[in-house]
């Protein structure tokens, strides 16, 4: 399947620049090897970093519940990184449209997390340049998850902000318990519950109770700020 027709099937993308997106999967090697007219992604690989850099800036900056200013740069660093825009590109599975020279193919660039993250920022680079911020809103919010992305774990401290949420009404009382312990006694799993006014809101499974406490604490903001 072309990524012209991925682009329609699944998102309902039409791409009317066939050409821009032609060089936003082609590398340098392939061009030093070929007769090709597309050009080197490079190009618009650097409007795409600005692009991915606005998108996640924003959904961080109207998060809800709102997240400290030290830890939206954080969380942006982690989300922009190489290994994070690999990961996403593994995703879409972009790998298999990059057009590579044989001496980088049989080098494992197609695989490299590198390239992958550059490719990633090129592609949302010619998307937006050929249809717009809605198609690249599109694609982002099928592809990154800005809170529950593995490289944010820890970032955010959910039970600091479901306790100043419940501070509004002071005759609220917030409560952490065990709810049951399993595996062996060297790398047990704790379930901690978080109850507000005896009302069980969120649970969370972790192999530490603090971290367990953390994601009963996530899914409680998540009912309580809908």
């Amino acid at each position: 399947m072309t990524v012209y027709r991925w682009l329609k099937e699944k998102y309902a993308i039409e791409i009317k620049n066939k050409s821009l997106m032609e060089d936003a999967f082609t590398h340098a090697s392939y061009l030093n090897e070929t007769n090709s007219l597309n050009q080197c992604y490079e190009r618009l690989e650097f409007m795409g970093d600005a692009v991915v850099e606005i998108w996640v800036s924003e959904k961080l900056f109207k998060h809800q519940p709102q997240i400290a200013e030290g830890q939206m740069t954080t969380m942006r660093a982690q989300l922009v990184c190489e290994k994070s825009l690999a990961d996403f590109n593994r995703k879409l599975n972009l790998g298999q449209y990059i057009k590579l020279g044989i001496g980088e193919e049989k080098a494992g660039a197609r695989n490299r997390n590198s390239l992958l993250a550059d490719i990633f920022e090129s592609f949302i680079g010619a998307v937006y340049l050929d249809c717009g911020m809605e198609a690249v809103n599109k694609i982002l919010t099928d592809t990154i998850d800005i809170v529950d992305h593995p490289e944010l774990t820890g970032i955010i401290d959910y039970k600091t902000k479901l306790q100043e949420y419940v501070q509004a009404d002071s005759r609220k009382v917030l409560k952490y318990a065990l709810l049951s312990e399993k595996g062996p006694s060297n790398d047990p799993t704790f379930e901690m519950g978080v109850y507000l006014d005896e009302v069980l809101l969120g649970t969370g499974l972790e192999h530490s109770k603090k971290k367990a406490e953390q994601l009963a604490a996530k899914e409680a903001l998540g009912k309580l700020v809908k």
